[in-house]
């Protein structure tokens, strides 16, 4: 079909004239590479956290791991969606996109919305759940308000997966363009966006002051804080997609804006999901950078030995000028309260997730005037 005989989905803005063999490519091509770069890099991550859990750690699985196994299987059906978007338009400018291909385009936009709520659901409730289970054992009072932050978000998602999947009644209205019996739903991407902006934040902020009350040296707080904060490194994808539909929202050309949204979701579960499998890796990489210099020393419990407030017994029983050397990133602490003497003479102990645990150098004994 000719140029001339095909109709824009949208009025070309004046003096333009619409090229429906050639379209311009605004972010088509960048729509393919990031859903490419995103399965992959996801990927590579997740099959590393499974092989750290599984053969390195033989730690056991949380409900966290569930939880972002769950999201992942989203996020692949979100990328796969994303993919066909583009191959109904999506990324072109509407003005050269024909009427006939854009009730696929919507359908794809539709399926991207239903996705999107549990996939940003699970991936946040996982790394507020490894949060948890970090500080669990000496801020339980922060703790309790960590689980009511997450019992509010999974009150507000599911309630926005419900309200996506009917914002037209009938549901076809949607890719049929019939808006009269739809809801705004420039108003729900934009609530989206602010929710995902404030948990984004909380999950950014809230290990740092957690952190610093722990008694780390200052070396292992950055690093624990820095594996912990990473998750919310999306918050600032999160704000861009706010400022981004509030300034664009009701723009005629719609197959570039929503390809926008989807790119800026690729980022914040992308970033969420690769920070969730950070604890397990780092500690696949501790191993395997420390050799043969590595014992299996693997304890049993969710966080060690937290009744004792040691990896073990033989390092309770150190005196108090001996210090248990530990080269691995440490996530837990002594609790507070502990024996001061047994304190002492193991400040750089602290207990490993089972999850994300620390596999333990060879303990040795040092003086403590040698601890630099």
């Amino acid at each position: 079909m000719s140029s001339a005989s095909q109709v824009g989905a949208a009025q070309a803005p004046s003096g333009v004239t619409p090229d429906f063999d050639n379209p311009a490519d605004v972010l088509r091509t960048v729509n393919y590479v990031t859903q490419a770069l995103s399965l992959v890099f996801v990927t590579v991550f997740i099959c590393l956290k499974t092989y750290a859990k599984s053969s390195v750690l033989r730690g056991t699985w949380n409900l966290e791991d569930h939880i972002t196994y769950f999201s992942y299987v989203l996020f692949i059906g979100y990328c796969v969606d994303s993919i066909f978007a583009s191959q109904y338009g999506g990324g072109i400018n509407q003005w050269e996109v024909t009427v006939d291909q854009i009730p696929s385009f919507l359908k794809t936009g539709y399926a991207a919305t239903i996705f999107y709520a549990p996939m940003a659901l699970s991936v946040k409730m996982a790394l507020l759940l490894i949060i948890a289970r970090v500080f669990g054992s000496v801020h339980k009072k922060t703790i309790m308000g960590i689980y009511i932050f997450m019992g509010l978000l999974g009150g507000y998602y599911f309630s926005a997966l419900v309200v996506k999947i009917r914002i037209c009644w009938p549901i076809h209205a949607y890719w049929e363009g019939d808006m009269s019996k739809c809801l705004d739903q420039r108003a729900i991407i934009i609530a989206d966006a602010i929710v995902s902006a404030v948990s984004d934040l909380v999950i950014l902020l809230l290990p740092t002051p957690l952190t610093w009350s722990l008694q780390l040296p200052l070396r292992k707080k950055l690093r624990v804080a820095g594996i912990l904060c990473a998750g919310g490194i999306a918050t600032a994808f999160s704000i861009y997609r706010l400022g981004m539909i509030i300034d664009e929202g009701n723009s005629i050309n719609q197959t570039v804006v929503f390809i926008k949204v989807i790119l800026s979701g690729n980022a914040e579960i992308g970033l969420g999901l690769i920070c969730a499998c950070l604890p397990a890796v780092t500690a696949l990489y501790t191993r395997r950078k420390g050799g043969s210099g590595y014992q299996s020393g693997y304890h049993s419990g969710a966080y060690g030995n937290r009744s004792k407030g040691y990896p073990d017994s033989s390092a309770a029983g150190m005196s108090k000028n001996k210090i248990y050397v530990n080269h691995s990133i440490h996530i837990g602490t002594v609790p507070r309260g502990e024996d001061e003497e047994a304190r002492a003479g193991s400040a750089d102990q602290w207990s490993r997730s089972q999850d994300q645990i620390e596999l333990v150098t060879n303990a040795q004994g040092i003086s403590e005037s040698k601890w630099t």
